[in-house]
């Protein structure tokens, strides 16, 4: 089964996802997209990194990140699950920023791209 970034767009869309699969009974295989805006938030940042605005990739780095804690928020209810979702998010998030440190080129606009699918996948790991 595959999910594309409007399925996984906000919390009460993951949650849907998730009854759904609770509901399928035969063992199945779940791919999952960039939560909706990723990508393209993603393709940004490298834009920036590329031209070396390294503070506008920064700015992009950290609206993105409070939009994952936020989904977060409405998506977990257990203060342990919210923590634990918060470390995991944020340790992709701290490899997106190491980004900013270095050059930045072709390879690691690839290895930023990724993290899209990453995040999304993070989210329902819990």
């Amino acid at each position: 089964m595959k999910f594309g970034g409007t399925s996984v767009g906000s919390a009460e869309r993951m949650r849907k996802v998730v009854e759904l699969l609770l509901n399928e009974p035969n063992e199945k295989i779940v791919v999952l997209s960039a939560m909706s805006g990723t990508t393209n938030a993603l393709l940004e940042i490298a834009g920036y990194l590329y031209k070396n605005n390294v503070n506008a990739a920064r700015e992009k780095i950290h609206e993105l990140e409070l939009k994952y804690k936020q989904v977060i928020r409405e998506l977990y209810l257990k203060e342990s699950s919210i923590s634990n979702a918060e470390i995991i998010v944020s340790e992709h998030f701290k490899y997106i920023k190491a980004f900013t440190e270095d050059l930045f080129t072709i390879h690691e606009e690839k290895a930023i791209l990724a993290q899209g699918e990453f995040l999304s996948t993070a989210l329902f790991h819990l």
